[in-house]
């Protein structure tokens, strides 16, 4: 594993933000196992795996994506699994995620990798990983965590050449785990202007990172023939799911805010005859 030692520079971040990331945004490009440090501390992984992926690869190009616009405007073709905090007014309760409900057996699958992803976590940013550890034990009930990580959710991109942002609603100072998946493709890099670097991002690699802390996005991508994909599965800790009450407590709350929104359409029907 080659290490390498990097300051991020300054940059000017509103020149970047929600824009298209270009290849020429970064001059080296890292398709090495390689582990980027800071004052000797790693904050970046970019590693080829060498485990057995092939049921992911199956699972995520099999399951059902939607294609909607996120809360900072990025455009994706995505879809969540684990769980999902309280958002107001649309669900207004912690539950588990479509994919969780409708295809049990693929998110079992996609979920369930998460273990073997800890352990790279664990070994690579092993002070991190602690306190990743003990921030979401103390403040995430088990129901709400994947079983064996730190992880609450996560999101499986596919064909995304996502535009220039900063990750929002992990906890702070974790870090999120990604593995690309990519078939006949060329590009799909993901840049880190800041660093001056890309990482080529290539079939069955691994990166860690904080997404919430480093500028990010992803190059265009050219697709070679009809088979051709790049999928990004990324794995994380949502801050927000403290909130969540136990799964018993949940539902009670569902019935309850049900009632009272049922009975506030009845109302308002019986004042407008």
């Amino acid at each position: 594993m080659k290490k390498i030692e990097l300051t991020p520079k300054e940059i000017d971040l509103k020149a970047y933000r929600s824009r298209s990331a270009f290849e020429q945004d970064a001059k080296k490009l890292i398709d090495f196992d390689c582990l980027i440090t800071q004052g000797g501390k790693p904050v970046i992984l970019y590693k080829k795996l060498d485990i057995d992926t092939s049921e992911l690869r199956k699972a995520v190009r099999s399951i059902q994506y939607a294609t909607s616009t996120r809360t900072n405007g990025l455009k994706t073709t995505s879809a969540i699994f684990g769980y999902r905090p309280r958002v107001a007014v649309r669900n207004d309760y912690c539950t588990a995620t479509a994919m969780a409900t409708n295809d049990k057996r693929n998110h079992g699958i996609i979920a369930g990798f998460a273990t073997q992803l800890t352990e790279y976590y664990e070994k690579y940013f092993p002070e991190i990983f602690e306190m990743h550890h003990q921030v979401v034990g103390q403040r995430v009930k088990d129901e709400w965590t994947i079983p064996g990580t730190p992880f609450t959710s996560g999101i499986v991109n596919k064909n995304n050449p996502l535009k220039y942002h900063h990750d929002k609603g992990n906890f702070k100072g974790v870090l999120s785990n990604m593995i690309v998946f990519k078939r006949d493709v060329r590009g799909g890099h993901l840049a880190c202007p800041e660093f001056d670097l890309k990482f080529e991002c290539a079939d069955n690699t691994l990166v860690i990172f904080n997404g919430q802390n480093i500028l990010h996005g992803v190059t265009p991508i050219k697709y070679l023939t009809k088979q051709a994909y790049r999928y990004s599965t990324v794995y994380y800790s949502l801050e927000q799911m403290w909130k969540c009450d136990s799964v018993d407590e949940e539902l009670i709350r569902i019935r309850e805010l049900k009632l009272k929104r049922e009975l506030k359409r009845i109302k308002k029907e019986g004042e407008n005859k």
